[in-house]
């Protein structure tokens, strides 16, 4: 007699499946989040660490971006405790990156930052998640948006050197991030379904890592914006 072991989803609702499921990505977020908290405050206590990170920080940023790609290619390939060690190796990398830039603008205006982020971030979230639609057909517009910020950020920086577009370039990238926070929630919450009876249970844990990384970025990308 065939017996099918029934999966996670259809042992409990739909509902609390994905719900569980995206808890547990955004729970990821934070701890990368919390990581890159960490090593922040490890450096301000440690000087020669601030200094070096300030001396290697183009080097720093281009292994977070690898880090970044390595990932998005292999998220389907590569064991879960690679993905686990790329994920917080890039949080402690943007850790070192952050708190430099950081320095740069002082305590008050990160602390203004960091509570105007987890306005939009929560609030964009929110959204993401109640809205029933699927917001798939936003990807290109909002992908276009982005490259177009990327090709004119570093236009600005190396020739047009504009402190006015940069602001503005400051303004759209606080609306684009949210939106993309948004957007994210409502990718995920499908993916989670789609996955949902997939014969190998680690696929939603790699949709969870994979989701908790693109939150973390629209998180960072809303707090760089507002700083």
């Amino acid at each position: 007699m065939n017996y099918t072991v029934p999966t996670e989803f259809q042992q409990e609702s739909a509902t609390s499946f994905v719900n569980r499921k995206l808890r547990n990505s955004m729970l990821w977020m934070v701890w990368g989040l919390f990581t890159t908290f960490l090593v922040a405050l490890y450096m301000l206590f440690n000087p020669r660490v601030l200094v070096m990170a300030m001396q290697n920080y183009n080097i720093i940023l281009i292994a977070e971006l690898a880090i970044v790609f390595l990932f998005s290619a292999r998220v389907m390939s590569s064991g879960l405790t690679a993905l686990k060690t790329m994920f917080f190796a890039y949080s402690i990398l943007n850790g070192l990156t952050l708190t430099v830039v950081a320095v740069a603008y002082g305590a008050q205006a990160v602390f203004s930052a960091f509570i105007g982020t987890l306005v939009f971030f929560v609030s964009f979230a929110i959204v993401g998640f109640v809205i029933k639609k699927d917001l798939s057909s936003f990807a290109p517009y909002l992908l276009a948006v982005l490259v177009a910020m990327i090709v004119l950020g570093l236009l600005n920086a190396f020739w047009l050197k504009n402190t006015g577009l940069s602001l503005w370039m400051s303004y759209l990238g606080v609306i684009l991030f949210s939106i993309f926070t948004m957007y994210d929630v409502n990718r995920i919450k499908k993916q989670i379904v789609m996955y949902a009876h997939a014969e190998d249970a680690s696929v939603l844990e790699r949709v969870e890592l994979a989701g908790a990384l693109s939150l973390y970025l629209d998180f960072i990308n809303i707090f760089l914006s507002l700083l």
